[in-house]
């Protein structure tokens, strides 16, 4: 309780302060949590204002929690205060901030040449009817952990496609028979990681969204089959445990951590625990990017999150916060917080930089990375969080044989052809 207490002071008094549109120090405001990438805001603070010497930044911190912080943020720009003048953005937040007049388009601040370095998909989640209103802080996403030991027991290739995950699944579970080992684990709760799972089944099958038309399209012949193949590894294969009907990213991570599951998809945040001195797996587990299916090799399957950087469209001070973005967002910055706070880029070419090339963790992160597909939130606006309800629904639905696959995404094809035309 003594916590909360304290998180609900901060956000009250970070909510006062970007209310008052009145800059708490001389020029602009930074706002950023605190903990996700903190550790590289004051190094990037101090050379910005070394560099620009007539700029002051004050660094905002909030919370690090997507929900709290988009609420703070909808106070104050729901009231059109000018500040912060520059702030970090969840990548699905852009479409509807964009859509409401909330962040300023910053396309022409770059050159084709630099937008061509940003990660591809992060572009796609930050272009809102052509223009580009944020560029990636920093990425992450869901990354597909295998217990190496098994595989070498068995001999067994780590897999790259869904039908070798089953495959192996099943020659490690028959062989070891052992009733608390399951084959793989996810985030299959009805969650919004249930809906990124489904986006990077559906994508590694060749499916899309929106078709090339930009209609829905989730109930095309790819999207049916990918998603019967998640129900059939809980029933027909059995590789899946029930449980994952409930379990969220911290869940599965438990089990495998444990020793009890031999593959799992989950965001990258947990590979830190899995490697600790007292992790049960530790140098048992290796990470690769996610399963496609076979005859889709290049297919996007990386369901990303991270933050973009986005600028305040009330700002009284534009250029100067675009100044800003462009310096947090640098070559140099990204490299900096890589190396020093092992945040991976948004920029794709820093990861051939030779200061990388030691880090075979963030390295392999951005091979996965640059296979990303992100959630449909740029081009469905403030409707994305009931887009991404009604696939909730569908998914689960189908996930609990209430509905078979194709009933479950034919309705929320209708459902969201509706909501869509509205």
């Amino acid at each position: 309780m003594r916590f909360l207490k304290k998180s609900s002071i901060a956000l009250a008094t970070a909510t006062t302060l970007l209310l008052s549109g009145v800059s708490v120090a001389d020029d602009l405001v930074l706002s950023i949590g605190s903990r996700g990438y903190g550790a590289a805001v004051g190094p990037a603070i101090e050379s910005f204002e070394a560099d620009n010497p007539d700029i002051k930044v004050e660094w905002l911190k909030i919370s690090d929690v997507p929900s709290e912080s988009r609420k703070l943020y909808v106070t104050s720009l729901m009231a059109r205060s000018s500040t912060p003048d520059v702030f970090a953005v969840d990548v699905i937040w852009p479409g509807e901030f964009a859509q409401r007049g909330w962040i300023a388009p910053i396309g022409d601040a770059f050159s084709e040449e630099e937008l061509a370095n940003f990660n591809a998909s992060f572009r796609e989640a930050a272009t809102v009817d052509g223009q580009l209103y944020g560029v990636p802080l920093y990425v992450d996403g869901t990354q597909f952990f295998y217990r190496s030991d098994l595989l070498e027991k068995y001999d067994l290739d780590v897999p790259s496609t869904w039908e070798e995950v089953i495959s192996a699944s099943r020659t490690i579970l028959d062989g070891e028979n052992n009733p608390d080992l399951t084959g793989f684990v996810s985030m299959w709760a009805k969650i919004e990681g249930l809906f990124m799972n489904w986006l990077s089944f559906t994508y590694g099958n060749g499916a899309t969204f929106f078709d090339e038309n930009g209609n829905v399209n989730v109930n095309s012949p790819e999207a049916i089959a990918a998603t019967q193949t998640m129900v059939d590894m809980l029933y027909k294969h059995q590789i899946v445990p029930e449980s994952i009907l409930n379990m969220r990213p911290d869940d599965a991570r438990t089990l495998f951590q444990q020793g009890r599951a031999v593959f799992m998809m989950v965001q990258d945040f947990v590979y830190a625990p899995l490697s600790a001195d007292d992790s049960p797996v530790k140098g048992k587990f290796d990470f690769t990017r996610n399963p496609y299916f076979e005859g889709h090799e290049d297919a996007p399957a990386t369901a990303m999150g991270g933050f973009l950087l986005a600028v305040n469209a009330n700002t009284e001070n534009r250029d100067a916060a675009i100044k800003l973005l462009k310096h947090m967002t640098s070559y140099e910055m990204q490299l900096s917080a890589a190396v020093n706070a092992s945040k991976s880029p948004g920029l794709m070419n820093v990861y051939d930089d030779a200061a990388m090339q030691d880090d075979e963790v963030l390295q392999k992160f951005g091979k996965a990375y640059a296979a990303g597909v992100v959630r449909p939130s740029a081009g469905t606006g403030s409707l994305y969080p009931k887009v991404s309800d009604v696939m909730q629904v569908a998914i689960t639905s189908a996930l609990h044989q209430s509905k078979t696959v194709e009933e479950a995404l034919n309705d929320a094809q209708a459902s969201l052809e509706k909501l869509l035309a509205k």
